[in-house]
Formats: C-alpha cells, sequence, structure tokens
C-alpha cells in the first residue's frame, strides 16, 4: 500500500526547488544593474558574435543586453497584475459568498455581465488608447482579468462556510476576519497558488502580445516589443537572432513559472492533507 512523503520531506523538497528558481531570478534581475545602456550604435544587424554573442537589431542594440533588460519589466508585470487580479477575485468571491443575497447577486450579475465581454478586446481598446507605461500595463491586466475567478472562488468559500471549523468558529463569537485568516484561506490555499500561477502565465503572454502589437509605451523594452521588431527581417537571415532569443526567454520564462508552480501547489497539498 502506497504511503504518503513526510511532511518535513516533502517541505525539504519544495524548499529546495523553490529557493533554486529563486535564486536564478533573483541572479538575473540583479545582473541588469551591471549591464551597459542598451544604447544605439553603429553595429546594425551584426549576426552573433564574441563581441554580441546575439547579434544586434537595426539601430545597433545588442539583442542580448535587450533581452537582459527587459527581464525585471516582464517578471514585474506577471507577478503584480495577476497578484492585484487575484487579490480582487478573492475579496469579490468572499464578500458574494458571506454577504446577503442582494450583494450576492449584484456581484455575481456583474461578474457575469464581464464574462460575456472578451477581455483581449478592452485590452486591445484600452491599450490602444493610452499606450500604458509599467504601471499602466499592471493596472490594466488586473482590471481586465479579476472577475475571471470569482466565481471559483465563491463556489469554494460556500464549501468552506459550511465546514463544522468554521460553524463552530462562528458560533463561539469569532468574527469573519478571523475565521477567513485562520481556517478559509489555509484550506483553498492549492487553489490559490493553481489560480495564481495561471494568471502570471495569462499575464506574461498578453502583455507580450501587447507589446508585440505595439500597444504599449515605445520607451519600455519589453520582449513582445522585440519580437515585434523584427518583424520586419523575419524573411532575412537577422530573422533568426532577432526573433528566436526573445521567443525562447518568454518560453523559459513561462516553463519556470509552471515548474515553480506545481512545486508550490503540491507542497501546499500535501500540507493541507497532513493538518488534516
Amino acid at each position: 500500500m502506497a504511503t504518503s512523503q513526510h511532511p518535513t520531506l516533502a517541505f525539504h523538497a519544495w524548499q529546495k526547488q523553490t529557493v533554486l528558481v529563486l535564486i536564478i531570478l533573483l541572479l538575473i534581475v540583479g545582473c541588469t544593474w551591471l549591464l551597459p545602456d542598451y544604447a544605439t550604435s553603429h553595429d546594425i544587424l551584426l549576426p552573433p558574435s564574441t563581441n554580441h554573442w546575439l547579434g544586434t537589431n537595426d539601430i545597433g542594440q545588442g539583442v542580448l543586453i535587450g533581452i537582459l533588460t527587459a527581464t525585471p519589466t516582464t517578471i514585474a508585470v506577471a507577478l503584480l497584475s495577476a497578484f492585484l487580479s487575484l487579490c480582487l477575485s478573492i475579496m469579490a468571491g468572499l464578500v458574494a459568498a458571506i454577504g446577503k443575497p442582494v450583494i450576492r447577486g449584484i456581484i455575481l450579475r456583474c461578474v457575469d455581465i464581464l464574462l460575456i465581454i472578451p477581455s483581449i478586446l478592452f485590452l486591445l481598446l484600452v491599450a490602444a488608447w493610452i499606450q500604458p507605461n509599467l504601471i499602466g500595463i499592471i493596472c490594466l491586466l488586473a482590471i481586465a482579468t479579476w472577475h475571471e475567478d470569482v466565481r471559483v472562488f465563491y463556489a469554494v468559500m460556500q464549501r468552506e462556510l459550511s465546514r463544522e471549523n468554521v460553524v463552530y468558529v462562528r458560533h463561539a463569537g469569532g468574527s469573519w476576519s478571523y475565521a477567513v485568516r485562520h481556517h478559509i484561506l489555509p484550506a483553498i490555499t492549492p487553489t490559490i497558488i493553481s489560480l495564481y500561477i495561471q494568471k502570471v502565465r495569462q499575464a506574461a503572454m498578453k502583455a507580450a502580445g501587447l507589446a508585440f502589437l505595439g500597444l504599449t509605451d515605445p520607451r519600455l523594452v519589453s520582449w513582445g516589443g522585440m519580437m515585434q521588431d523584427a518583424l520586419e527581417y523575419l524573411y532575412t537571415p537577422a530573422g533568426i537572432w532577432l526573433l528566436l532569443p526573445p521567443a525562447l526567454s518568454l518560453t523559459l520564462f513561462l516553463f519556470i513559472v509552471l515548474l515553480l508552480g506545481r512545486s508550490l501547489e503540491q507542497h501546499a497539498i500535501g500540507k493541507t492533507r497532513w493538518s488534516e
């Protein structure tokens, strides 16, 4: 008969994987402070060499420097917009679960209406109008996606509200704040982690898509913007070193987020089972 892994061993395995991934991300972000300026030069469309490891673009900027310069922007947009969107979803789902029927009806009907409108259409229209900077992209992505998971959180919170521990806490005089912090949120942590990782990946792809379409601040260096600049040289030899590096960087980032998310989710599930 198969036995579950001891929680201490599971924690150490999760801890090593998480620390390794975080160290890699921090090293990448930290190295950007040591990079030379992402400036133009006379070295136009040079192939990869010892001087320019990934070649240069049509205005003499090093592709490798551009990739590393855009890394903190991509990480910040993905993590912060997903976090803000998730917080809004959790609050809306919680208010709908514990609120009065009128409040619940208003929230759920608003969510239903917003689900009818494609979020990508809203993103394209607003981004084309304001061409957002870094803060604008984060807020725009959060506003466009907060409603997508409200019904999921509403359902899981309804389930948790019916559990005996939450009922006992309320009957004993405990506040909703205490019940949420000590009983509801810990119980739905695997769901929160899973949805957060999903939002991070979606935010990274949507932000890259907006930059690829030229709908963000042109002064903001991003992988999507670099791919958009490469389109003009797509059918030339330069298209290889202009398009592949940012595309592979985005793919690698999404893969790292997926691995980290699986590790966090497995740890949260194992911790929840052993606490039960």
